[in-house]
């Protein structure tokens, strides 16, 4: 931390002191670290979002016939997605640790004796969103590799579905019927 904190209390004649204005300073960097680890965190849960959905669009659209090729591009843009989420995370604990130090060494100069450290947050750690974003790699890739392999239908299978169909002729009130229909996977 280039600046160091002044005596907390300023003399109020003193308004425009360099201790009043390094006070006003460092305020202000705390103030904006705290508005980009915002920034940060509102970029990473946009892109996750948009990737995550993305990568699900693509084997929803071929949900019928599972491709290698779209099984494969989708984990791709998952992959992008993940690790676009990590990086803005990483910049984000950069940001609030950024934060933590302006208050320690606040915390250092108003008290006398021994000054604990506040423990800095670590992007790595159990207590973060690493379990979450682990769960949701596992959980995507094992929904992309059951519809690769498992979902697809057996040659020959059939399904067979009723619709209801409502017919009215001339002036006979209207009657509803159940027609069944048959498909037969290729």
């Amino acid at each position: 931390m280039p600046l160091a904190w002044p005596a907390p209390e300023p003399a109020p004649e003193k308004a425009t002191t360099k201790e009043a204005e390094t006070r006003t300073v460092l305020l202000q960097e705390y103030g904006d670290h705290g508005n980009w680890a915002r920034h940060y965190s509102t970029i990473r849960l946009t892109l996750g979002t948009f990737f995550i959905t993305a990568a699900t669009g693509m084997i929803t659209v071929r949900w019928d016939r599972p491709q290698t090729a779209i099984a494969v591009s989708a984990g791709v843009v998952f992959g992008i997605g993940v690790l676009l989420f990590m990086v803005f995370s990483a910049f984000t604990f950069d940001k609030m640790n950024k934060q933590l130090e302006i208050v320690d060494s606040y915390s250092a100069k108003l008290k006398t004796g021994t000054v604990e450290t506040t423990k800095k947050l670590k992007l790595w750690g159990w207590g973060t969103g690493l379990p979450i974003a682990i769960l949701f790699v596992v959980a995507f890739t094992s929904f992309d590799l059951w519809w690769l392999v498992a979902s697809k239908p057996a040659p020959g299978q059939v399904t067979q579905i009723t619709v209801p169909m409502t017919i009215k002729v001339g002036q006979q009130p209207e009657v509803t019927v159940d027609v069944p229909v048959r498909v037969t996977a290729p």
